[in-house]
């Protein structure tokens, strides 16, 4: 009895863990589907920005960064451990701070390059610009973290299904057949009884 109570509860407890990254490769992919947006304009010479994001997080409060004296973007890099390159888009004020347009670094340099060569474009040439971010990096990462623990999750439940299923088969009795004699078969037991 015991050793069926610690397999149980050992199931429970992959199961509550494997739905930690199953919830959290939602959070991306949800977060991944919500655009960016990014609006500079150009008042009087002087350029300013705004960039809102939406929260899926409670209280739901969307981020609205405005940021006044726009200088450039750049493009900024993280190197990870194994030496590996991500990037983002910064925009950056005269006065030397800086906001990022992701929170995050993801890969693919051409793309950040030509987002930041585009709001460099709309501050030199004083115009105004509109451009909104779409996170396809974020979408994929999410369905990858989802995919692999759901997969798991299922196997489990499908195993502990079938465990049980052969469990209920194995205690069931063997059934006694009640079928009928057939007129033949009457017919040759009473002449066995008679010949006795």
């Amino acid at each position: 009895m015991q050793k069926k109570t610690l397999t149980k509860t050992s199931k429970i407890a992959i199961s509550l863990y494997l739905s930690i990254f199953i919830f959290t490769g939602l959070y991306f992919t949800i977060n991944g589907c919500l655009p960016i947006k990014i609006k500079i304009n150009n008042i009087d010479n002087v350029a300013t920005a705004q960039i809102h994001r939406k929260s899926i997080l409670p209280p739901f409060k969307d981020v609205n960064i405005n940021m006044p004296n726009v200088k450039l973007a750049v493009v900024t890099s993280s190197r990870s451990s194994k030496g590996g390159a991500t990037y983002r888009v910064e925009l950056e004020a005269y006065n030397g701070q800086r906001f990022p347009v992701t929170n995050y670094y993801s890969s693919g340099y051409t793309s950040k390059a030509k987002l930041q060569d585009k709001i460099n474009s709309a501050i030199q040439n004083k115009s105004d610009f509109d451009y909104i971010v779409r996170q396809p990096f974020m979408i994929v990462f999410g369905l990858i973290f989802m995919l692999i623990p759901s997969i798991m999750f299922f196997s489990i439940i499908k195993g502990t299904t079938q465990l049980t299923c052969k469990r209920n088969t194995s205690s069931m009795p063997t059934p006694i057949s009640n079928k009928p004699e057939s007129e033949e078969e009457k017919y040759h037991n009473i002449n066995d009884s008679i010949i006795k």
